[in-house]
């Protein structure tokens, strides 16, 4: 008998005064196991992640767990959903741009950035992650390095506040425990954390270059999203640790003079190249790639994406 039947029966004995149709509890008890059962229905409708063990990966990476990715609706991870659309296809063109520039130059760190706020780069971060992770013979890592508005956890399907970087700075966990393999593929994931009251601060007074050290000698590829280059000072501290900087602008959001202050306060010979994500519809009809001539040398051509 369902907790919806009972709590009507109550009712109407409680109504008219008749002989209690259900043996225990009142009608507000009933009511509440009714909502709470509805929460649990609701709850467990809505898309999760699962963590189980990684008795696979060796090394310094043993008991590392897997994470198997429930992304949300809204979190747009076309490499991952989508892998045969056109917008896919535009990230393995951004992919093998960047594995063509590794022939010519050291390669592995990328910080991903933007210039200002909602222009889509740690969407283009966490695509780009997925894509190279494809790979059978590369491995690859996404680092949240945002500690101020982390998004990449709540991305994959967890909770924002997952272990991951700021608990392996502040010695709460290892590397191990701070990294998760995203099931059926190449790729892990770093998340950010929780957040640190002064996020610069933690990453000054941590041992962050020590950690990418280590982290190069398991990863071939080490993807970091980060905040925005204009608001705040710790983007600037991860481009130091860097080998190469993808810039991500949004036509429409991202200003020209933004743009260029943005680019004026780094070292321009970092810069691997632009992404220009302006496409607002989710048609894949609409996604394209405008080509230009390289730079002299050798960044990205401007590629664009929709965020």
């Amino acid at each position: 008998m369902s907790y919806i039947y009972e709590a009507l029966q109550r009712a109407e004995a409680e109504r008219t005064g008749t002989k209690e149709p259900v043996e225990s509890g009142s009608l507000v008890d009933l009511l509440q196991k009714t909502e709470q059962r509805a929460a649990e229905i609701a709850s467990a409708e809505q898309p999760k992640a699962i963590l189980v063990a990684e008795p696979t990966v060796a090394g310094e990476f043993s008991g590392v767990k897997v994470l198997v990715p429930m992304a949300p609706p809204d979190a747009r991870l076309i490499c991952m959903t989508d892998q045969g659309s056109l917008a896919a296809e535009k990230f393995r063109v951004l992919g093998l741009k960047l594995r063509n520039l590794r022939e010519s130059r050291n390669l592995k760190r990328i910080v991903v950035t933007g210039t200002a706020p909602e222009e889509g780069k740690s969407l283009i971060a966490a695509n780009l992650a997925l894509n190279q992770g494809r790979s059978k013979v590369f491995k690859t890592l996404l680092i949240d390095g945002d500690l101020r508005r982390p998004t990449q956890a709540t991305r994959f399907g967890f909770q924002r506040s997952l272990p991951g970087l700021s608990e392996c700075l502040r010695g709460e966990r290892t590397l191990s425990e701070s990294v998760y393999k995203v099931n059926n593929s190449n790729l892990w994931l770093m998340p950010a954390g929780q957040v640190p009251e002064n996020p610069l601060e933690a990453m000054q007074a941590g041992r962050v270059p020590e950690l990418l050290d280590q982290l190069g000698t398991f990863f071939d590829w080490v993807i970091i999203d980060t905040p925005p280059v204009i608001p705040v000072a710790d983007t600037g501290f991860w481009m130091k640790l860097a080998d190469g900087v993808l810039m991500v602008i949004r036509e429409g959001v991202s200003e020209k003079k933004t743009i260029e202050k943005a680019l004026g306060s780094f070292d321009r010979s970092a810069l691997l190249g632009v992404v220009v994500n302006s496409c607002s519809s989710t048609d894949h009809r609409y996604y394209y790639t405008r080509y230009g001539p390289a730079a002299s040398s050798g960044e990205v051509s401007p590629t664009e994406l929709e965020a």
